[in-house]
């Protein structure tokens, strides 16, 4: 699943320079971006396209956070199983039944 997310990634950013480059007379129009005292001027087509590995980076981080919320959870019923495995085996021990093999 990982390796399909990559490729599909890679083929979308190839697929946004292919469209940067065969539009660049409509995207070519020199923009200015200003942000406290810090100035930027690039074309609109390089805009897109940093917003759009902006977007890719943001979804990255929100996914990987809920992935390490979900590991966290999956572990802990894990050791919850693992307890009930041992008091079921200890409570067929005192039982005086054996635990199968």
């Amino acid at each position: 699943m990982k390796l399909f997310r990559r490729i599909v990634l890679i083929a979308l950013l190839i697929l946004l320079a292919v469209a940067v480059f065969q539009n660049q007379k409509n995207l070519g129009l020199d923009l200015e971006f200003s942000f406290l005292k810090w100035h930027f001027s690039l074309v609109l087509g390089f805009w897109l396209f940093f917003a759009f590995l902006g977007g890719a980076a943001l979804f990255a981080l929100i996914d990987a956070w809920k992935r390490l919320r979900l590991g966290g959870e999956i572990r802990r019923r894990d050791q919850e199983i693992a307890r009930l495995e041992r008091e079921l085996i200890e409570a067929r021990r005192s039982e005086g039944v054996h635990p199968p093999a």
